[in-house]
């Protein structure tokens, strides 16, 4: 469950994924997943979802939470028994550095997915109907060369 956590955060554009194993020093849970989240809501919107996705594969949803209801929280904190997930803004990440803390249990390894590249099919270019009409893009022309207008 940790690392299908981890992949589901990594597809989220969650950074700096880590998940340790914590289950030989404590009883309460098995493993922690940290990661780093770009702002308070993406932490928010990361938390419902991984709530929702364990209340549709386990049929509960978390035992607890931390962080959630405030607009200014930098760390949310989801407990799911056995797996503790930990979503940081980066600057609490700094301050309060778990793998530090946690430095002598052992890593799970876990290799983020490679950012798929952006395929560009349109171009926004000036037009006479207004600025940033969307044209096609010639068949094998280079991403910013101009599109003749119609």
């Amino acid at each position: 469950m940790a690392l299908a956590i981890a992949q589901r955060l990594d597809e989220k554009q969650a950074k700096d994924i880590v998940v340790l194993d914590v289950s030989g020093p404590l009883v309460i849970a098995d493993y922690f997943v940290i990661a780093t989240v770009g702002s308070t809501r993406q932490g928010q919107a990361l938390a419902k979802e991984l709530d929702l996705e364990s209340k549709a594969t386990r049929g509960r949803r978390r035992r607890n939470t931390g962080g959630l209801e405030t607009e200014e929280s930098n760390w949310v904190l989801l407990d799911f028994d056995d797996v503790v997930v930990h979503l940081f803004l980066p600057e609490a990440r700094a301050y309060y550095a778990l793998e530090d803390l946690w430095a002598d249990v052992p890593r799970v390894p876990f290799t983020p997915l490679a950012p798929a590249p952006v395929a560009r099919t349109e171009v926004r270019q000036p037009t006479l109907d207004g600025f940033g009409a969307f044209l096609p893009q010639k068949p094998g022309a280079p991403p910013d060369a101009p599109t003749p207008q119609e």
